[in-house]
């Protein structure tokens, strides 16, 4: 088993950027998880796959995370005439009500297994100081 060796006793919880951390292994844990010829491991894949840059261009923080809120943030980020075509077909995979059922039943039995929920969280201090 691959192991980076013993590490010194320690607590974790001072380590720098440890939530963050425990946050991508996380992901990476529920990515691993995911039916590799499902609807959202597709979806994933095309997001991954996507230029970051005319995204990056239109990226402005989210004003809350009531769901109005993060659905028009959503529909503002996700602007038809600004999207290139790549984009639409990650930002319209949602309306495809069958995949999305599939998706959220997916998601939902991979956070029953591991015991951990995919959340959404404003950002509260600069990540610079976060732990």
């Amino acid at each position: 088993m691959w192991s980076t060796g013993p590490k010194p006793p320690s607590d974790v919880t001072k380590h720098k950027n440890i939530y963050t951390v425990r946050q991508i292994q996380h992901l990476l844990v529920l990515c691993s998880l995911l039916k590799q010829d499902g609807p959202l491991a597709r979806t994933l894949a095309n997001a991954l796959a996507l230029d970051p840059l005319p995204m990056a261009v239109r990226a402005e923080p989210v004003p809350s995370v009531h769901p109005q809120a993060t659905k028009d943030w959503l529909e503002s980020f996700w602007e038809p005439a600004a999207l290139t075509p790549d984009e639409v077909e990650v930002a319209a995979w949602q309306n495809n009500i069958t995949e999305m059922v599939t998706a959220v039943e997916e998601i939902h039995a991979i956070e029953k297994l591991i015991g951990i929920r995919l959340t959404t969280e404003i950002m509260t201090q600069p990540e610079e100081n976060s732990q």
